[in-house]
C-alpha cells in the first residue's frame, strides 16, 4: 500500500502521473489489515497468517471490532479476515458474527482460504441466524475464493440435516428442521461470492416434510445487494430475500449454479408499503425442483419466484430484469414455473424477460406456465421454451399488453396461455416460432382452446407469418438450433431496441446471446435464445458440483 506522505516529499515529482496515482488510492480501499481465524488458535496465535491463527472466537468478540480504520489485530473498515482450514460448530450455532460495518471504499471482507469450510450438524433456522450472520451490518464482502461453478471454493454445510431416512453428508440425518447459511437482515451493500452453500436441507425421495432452510436470507430492507459465482444445492428456498422496511433496490444476482430446490431465487414482500427496483437476474444455472415433490402437492416448485405482499398492489416492483440465465432439469410434478412473478394489482412494472432457455427435460408438469406472470406490460424477447405434455410453455395469462417477440415455444401440451384481461400489445406479438404440441390444446385463450395456429393469428389479430407453427423446431437439448432449425432467420432484427439504462454496466442487451455471441447488425435474427445454430459442441446442461473440502 502506497502512503501518500512519499509522494508529497519527491520534488520532481510528475504533477501529471500524481494525479493518477491519487486516482489509483480513491479506487482502492484507504486503510488495509489482514486478520487469519481458525477453529482453535495455533502457531504464535497473533492472527498474522493461517499457521499463528486466532481461534474462530476472536471474529466474535466486539471487544476486538473497531467502527473506525482498523489497525492492528482490530477488526473493521478495510480488514480482511481470513478463513483457513473447517471450523466446525455445534447444532444450532452461529459461527461467525460480524460486529461492526466497512465503509464505503473499505468493506470488511470475510475470506475463505483455499479448502476452508464452516460445518455444523444443523445451523440455526432463517430468521434466527446462521453459518454466517451479517444482519443490521453493511459493507460486507463474504468471499468463497471459487469462482463461478469452481470446486475450489470455501464451503458451508450442514452435514445431518434433511428428511428421515436421506442420505447426509455426515450420515444420518438427525436434524429435520429449517438450517441457514447467511443471514443478512437488513444489511446494505453486501457482496457474497464464490462459495458452496450446500446441503442445509437434503430430502428423501418422495416425502419432503416441513423442513428445508435457506443458503441465504434477509427480512428487511436490501440494497445494493450482489450474489455471484456461487455453487447452491440441496435446500428448499436457497436465496431468499423477503424486501421490507422501505425501498430495496440495486440487487444483482449472476453467474450461480442452484440445484436440488424447491426454490432457486424467492424475492417477496412481506408487508404492505415497500418498494422493489432495479433487480438484475442474470447468467444463472438453475435446475432439478423435482426432489421436493410430496403426494399432497406441500411445495409449489418455482426457479424464480418475485411477489408484493397480499397481491394487492400495496408494494410497488418495478426495473425487474431476468436475462441470460438457463433454467432445466427435472423440474418435478409440484411446479408453478421457472419463472413465475406473481400479480401484483397492476403495480408490478417495467419487467424485461430475455435470452433464456426454460426446459423441462423429465415429463414434469408445471402448474401455470414455464414463465408465468399476470400484470401488465411484461417484455419477453428471444426466450427458448421446451416442455413436454404436462406443461404450459407460456402463461402470460392475465398479463394484458406485453411483447412477445422472437421467442421458440416447443413440445409443451399447451404452447400459449392466455385469460380474460390478457393480451398482447399492439404489435407487440410477432417472429416466434411455435412447434410439436403434445395436445389438442395447443393455443388457450378466453372463448376455447384450438390446436390451429390460423385461429390463434385470429384471436390476437398478430403473429403473422414469418411467425409460424412447425412439426419440429429442430433444437438441441439445450435449446441450441440445429442446422437447417425453422428459428434460423426468422427473428426479428432488434439491434436498435434499447431495454433500460446500464447501472454498473450490468444490464445486457439484446445485441449479444444468452452466451454472450453477438447477433447480426444486419438482416434477420435466429429466433430464441441462441444467436447460430448448433454445429460445435453444445453447452453442458443438468450440470452438479463436487465441493473438494477437508
Amino acid at each position: 500500500m502506497f502512503s501518500k506522505s512519499r509522494f508529497i516529499g519527491a520534488a520532481s515529482f510528475n504533477a501529471s502521473l500524481f494525479g493518477i496515482l491519487s486516482l489509483f488510492l480513491m479506487a482502492h480501499p484507504a486503510f488495509a489489515n489482514d486478520i487469519y481465524i481458525a477453529q482453535a488458535a495455533s502457531g504464535s496465535a497473533n492472527g498474522s497468517s493461517c499457521a499463528n491463527a486466532y481461534a474462530y472466537s476472536y471474529f466474535n468478540t466486539s471487544g476486538n471490532w473497531t467502527s473506525s480504520v482498523a489497525s492492528g489485530a482490530q477488526i473493521g473498515p478495510g480488514s480482511t479476515v481470513h478463513v483457513c482450514g473447517v471450523i466446525t460448530v455445534g447444532a444450532n450455532t452461529e459461527a461467525l458474527v460480524f460486529q461492526q460495518s466497512g465503509t464505503s471504499g473499505n468493506p470488511i471482507t470475510l475470506y475463505f482460504e483455499s479448502g476452508a469450510a464452516i460445518k455444523a450438524p444443523t445451523f440455526p433456522p432463517q430468521g434466527s441466524g446462521g453459518a454466517i450472520d451479517a444482519s443490521n451490518n453493511s459493507w460486507i464482502v463474504i468471499n468463497g475464493n471459487g469462482g463461478s461453478g469452481g470446486a475450489t471454493q470455501g464451503v458451508i454445510e450442514a452435514t445431518a440435516t434433511g428428511d428421515s431416512g436421506a442420505a447426509c453428508p455426515g450420515g444420518s440425518c438427525t436434524y429435520n428442521g429449517d438450517s441457514n447459511g447467511i443471514e443478512a437482515d437488513g444489511s446494505n451493500n453486501l457482496t457474497v461470492e464464490g462459495l458452496a452453500i450446500i446441503d442445509m436441507y437434503v430430502t428423501a425421495s418422495g416425502v419432503p416434510n416441513g423442513g428445508g432452510g435457506s443458503c441465504i436470507w434477509d427480512h428487511g430492507q436490501a440494497t445494493n445487494w450482489t450474489i455471484t459465482n456461487n455453487l447452491m444445492h440441496d435446500v428448499s428456498w436457497c436465496i431468499n430475500l423477503q424486501f421490507d422496511s422501505g425501498t430495496s433496490s440495486g440487487i444483482t444476482i449472476s453467474n450461480n449454479q442452484i440445484y436440488n430446490i424447491d426454490h432457486g431465487i424467492a424475492i417477496g414482500g412481506p408487508h404492505s408499503g415497500n418498494t422493489l427496483s432495479n433487480v438484475y437476474v442474470f447468467g444463472n444455472n438453475i435446475h432439478d425442483y423435482s426432489n421436493w415433490d410430496t403426494p399432497g402437492d406441500v411445495w409449489h416448485h418455482d426457479g424464480i419466484h418475485i411477489w408484493g405482499y397480499n397481491n394487492d398492489g400495496s408494494d410497488t416492483i418495478t426495473g425487474v430484469n431476468i436475462y441470460d440465465n438457463k433454467f432445466g432439469g427435472c423440474i418435478g410434478q409440484n411446479v408453478t414455473a421457472h419463472i413465475f412473478i406473481e400479480t401484483n394489482s397492476g403495480n408490478t412494472n417495467n419487467v424485461k424477460i430475455y435470452n433464456n432457455t426454460l426446459i423441462d427435460t423429465c415429463n414434469g408438469a408445471d402448474n401455470d406456465g414455464l414463465l408465468t406472470a399476470s400484470d401488465p406490460g411484461y417484455q419477453v424477447y428471444n426466450n427458448t421454451f421446451i416442455g413436454t405434455s404436462g406443461d404450459v410453455c407460456v402463461g402470460l395469462s392475465g398479463s394484458s399488453n406485453s411483447t412477445f417477440v422472437n421467442n421458440v415455444v416447443s413440445g409443451c401440451g399447451i404452447l400459449q396461455y392466455v385469460t380474460s384481461g390478457g393480451g398482447f400489445a399492439s404489435g407487440g406479438l410477432h417472429n416466434n416460432i411455435y412447434a410439436n404440441c403434445t395436445s389438442s390444446n395447443c393455443f388457450a385463450f378466453p372463448g376455447g382452446y384450438t390446436t390451429s395456429f390460423a385461429a390463434w393469428q385470429s384471436y390476437t389479430n398478430q403473429d403473422a407469418s414469418p411467425s409460424a407453427y412447425v412439426a419440429n423446431a429442430d433444437l438441441s437439448s439445450a435449446g441450441v438450433p440445429q442446422s437447417g432449425s425453422p428459428a434460423i432467420g426468422v427473428g426479428a432484427n432488434l439491434t436498435s431496441l434499447s431495454l433500460g439504462s446500464l447501472l454498473n454496466g450490468l444490464i445486457g442487451t439484446l445485441d449479444t446471446d444468452i452466451l454472450g455471441n453477438p447477433r447480426p447488425v444486419i438482416g434477420p435474427w435466429v429466433a430464441g435464445a441462441y444467436a447460430n445454430s448448433g454445429t460445435g459442441p453444445q453447452p453442458p446442461t443438468g450440470l452438479t458440483g463436487t465441493v473438494a473440502a477437508n
